[in-house]
């Protein structure tokens, strides 16, 4: 596997499939929220229109941000709670970790967009906020059944779709959703290169030469006692 580079041009395999994946899955997301918006709800104008003022903009950009803040807050709670909070986290680490940092973003932009446009656009307004949030918090399973992943995901599915109503915009659900996704990959990746930082260092302790020779201990020749000769 490749490492991790901001400044490299060129994905690894893994990671290209990963961004290719993710524009097919969240681009159809996209374009099925913004098709029953336009088509069943007739909102598409409001809730992706810009603010009608500079101070509503920056109102929108507050409330996003403090639910932003309140979700992660969440999430560290849970995961220090939780045990499969913490194995999920490791799977991701896994699948997430060695993204750069335009990926990361990249993956936070079209998976925050995508599903709050579905959810929060297209399916609140038939099922209710309620059993939306359920369903948000059902699809983010963890691997095998359902865990702690998916009642910290339904909470989030409450508080976004809370903004959403209140506010009548996705742009706020959207912000806060983007801002956790950010960090939360962000977390993730600096957990990866922290583990291969461990994993070079304990391979050089081991091949270096100089440093297998420190860590040997020298053992002395024990000394030859003579034995006293009766005269």
């Amino acid at each position: 596997m490749l490492s991790p580079s901001d400044s490299s041009p060129v994905l690894s395999p893994g990671t290209a499939d990963l961004v290719k994946k993710s524009a097919v899955f969240y681009g159809s997301s996209s374009c099925i929220g913004l098709g029953v918006m336009w088509v069943f709800h007739k909102s598409l104008p409001g809730a992706v229109g810009a603010p009608l003022s500079f101070e509503e903009g920056l109102r929108w950009g507050a409330v996003g941000a403090l639910a932003a803040l309140v979700l992660l807050v969440l999430s560290h709670f849970f995961e220090d709670w939780f045990t499969s909070f913490r194995e999920l986290k490791s799977v991701i680490v896994q699948l997430l970790g060695p993204v750069s940092v335009p990926v990361a973003l990249y993956l936070a932009l079209v998976s925050s967009i995508g599903e709050e446009l579905l959810f929060r656009g297209a399916i609140q307004p038939f099922a209710g906020l309620w059993i939306t949030a359920i369903l948000f918090g059902v699809l983010h399973m963890g691997p095998g059944a359902l865990s702690t992943w998916s009642l910290w995901a339904a909470l989030a599915g409450l508080l976004l779709g809370w903004i959403f109503e209140a506010t009548g915009s996705l742009w706020p659900p959207i912000i806060a959703h983007f801002i956790v996704n950010t960090v939360s990959i962000l977390s993730v990746r600096r957990t990866w290169q922290g583990m291969q930082e461990h994993v070079v260092a304990s391979d050089s302790s081991i091949t270096d030469p100089k440093t297998r020779h420190e860590k040997t201990p020298q053992v002395k020749p024990a000394k030859r006692q003579e034995t006293p000769r009766d005269d």
